[in-house]
């Protein structure tokens, strides 16, 4: 993945580990001492694929705690293979990703974003405590969906962050002058490349390659000055997708979707018409790109949410569906409130509250059982009660995140 999250391939200091052979035989552990003499046999370790095997069924706690066992054992959980299982395994156990600002720190939070149908919801569900950043660093402005587990905050100085290690580095002012900016998180998996796009408000488009020992910024040509809006954005595939209203209108309406090839570095532009920009999402609707917004059809009283799914980028083609929520929550639409934070693969709408208060409640509404669900979120004595909220208090859930232990050495 990064350069700078790398991991030591070796396996340790000059430790041959059993390894299965390509005749699926088990090859005892020989290890060599540091001294040089000669190398002495020991059957008794555990085998480096039964340990890969072990850890890979531990959590994070477990996984951070046994790093500090032994050389050896630091060595196996540093190692591709197992990183690579352990997001693999997780990918199957997607959480939701909570971040605010308390204090001048960004928090994370996460839990399980799938419903378990033995829990009583009734009852508050306390998340987990993930990681802040240091005072200062918090930026009042949002971040860009998690991408296999990394986060990174959307503003002039972006900050990369792996909340499952509690690990975060800052890159480098993105414009020289206090222009406003919007960033964007990429990763092209062709080449295994993250990136980060900035656009500041003088349209001048930036691009950040991760993984090299100094990450510096360039720019990137566009034939149509833009401005994203502040709205959710979406990686899809090797391309950064997000709303803009552009200089240049190439729609009826002058609403855009913008298409950033991660690995090329080069935009083409969507024209979208007749969707509400206001409280919509960007989401990624089985590897389509989909739009996710409110629908009110006052007239009928029918409130819900309308789902677009892009079938045909070259011919700009949608299909269209719409989600009528049932009468008793149907002023979760009418009132203009909460969020769209996303839908599930297993096709469920996901709502919240925008601001951190108590009582914050997310919403989960399934769309082939025409039901809702109302969760209530315990964050503790982080989250406000009783008074005005304000923009430095909103909080910014983020669906599929996933687990990864890489470290960010």
């Amino acid at each position: 993945m990064f350069g700078f999250l790398g991991f030591n391939a070796s396996m340790g200091k000059r430790q041959k580990q059993e390894m299965v052979s390509s005749s699926g035989k088990r090859q005892k552990q020989e290890m060599v001492s540091s001294s040089g003499k000669s190398p002495t046999k020991n059957s008794k370790e555990i085998p480096v694929d039964v340990l890969i095997d072990i850890f890979s069924r531990l959590p994070l706690e477990a996984v951070a705690r046994s790093r500090c066992v032994s050389k050896l054992w630091s060595s196996v959980l540093r190692h591709q293979d197992f990183t690579q299982l352990y997001l693999k395994d997780s990918s199957v156990k997607p959480r939701i990703l909570f971040t605010f600002l308390d204090m001048g720190r960004r928090f994370f939070y996460s839990m399980p974003q799938d419903i378990d149908p033995d829990r009583d919801y009734s009852i508050p569900v306390s998340p987990y405590y993930q990681m802040h950043f240091p005072t200062g660093l918090g930026s009042p402005y949002g971040v860009s969906p998690s991408i296999l587990g990394f986060i990174c905050t959307q503003s002039r100085k972006p900050m990369i962050c792996n909340p499952s290690t509690g690990e975060f580095i800052s890159l480098p002012i993105a414009t020289a002058k206090k222009h406003q900016t919007r960033t964007c998180f990429g990763y092209d998996p062709i080449g295994k490349i993250f990136k980060v796009l900035c656009v500041s408000d003088d349209y001048v488009c930036r691009v950040a390659t991760l993984g090299k020992e100094k990450v510096s910024w360039r720019r990137v040509e566009c034939s149509n000055p833009h401005q994203p809006l502040a709205t959710t954005e979406i990686c899809i595939g090797g391309i950064i997708y997000y709303l803009t209203k552009c200089m240049e209108n190439v729609s009826p309406t002058g609403y855009t979707i913008v298409c950033f090839n991660v690995r090329s570095e080069s935009y083409t532009f969507l024209g979208v018409d007749g969707f509400r920009i206001y409280r919509s999402a960007l989401i990624n609707y089985h590897g389509k790109l989909g739009i996710l917004f409110q629908y009110r059809d006052v007239k009928n009283n029918n409130f819900g949410f309308e789902l677009w799914v892009l079938e045909d980028a070259d011919e700009a083609k949608w299909s269209k569906t719409v989600h009528i929520l049932p009468y008793h929550w149907q002023h979760l639409v009418a009132e203009g409130n909460p969020n769209i934070v996303g839908m599930t693969i297993a096709g469920e709408i996901v709502l919240s509250d925008t601001f951190l208060l108590k009582p914050f409640y997310m919403y989960y509404f399934d769309t082939v059982k025409s039901d809702v669900l109302r969760m209530e979120i315990d964050f503790g004595t982080v989250a406000m009660k009783k008074k005005k909220p304000y923009y430095s208090r909103m909080i910014f859930p983020l669906i599929n995140h996933v687990e990864n232990v890489e470290l960010m050495d």
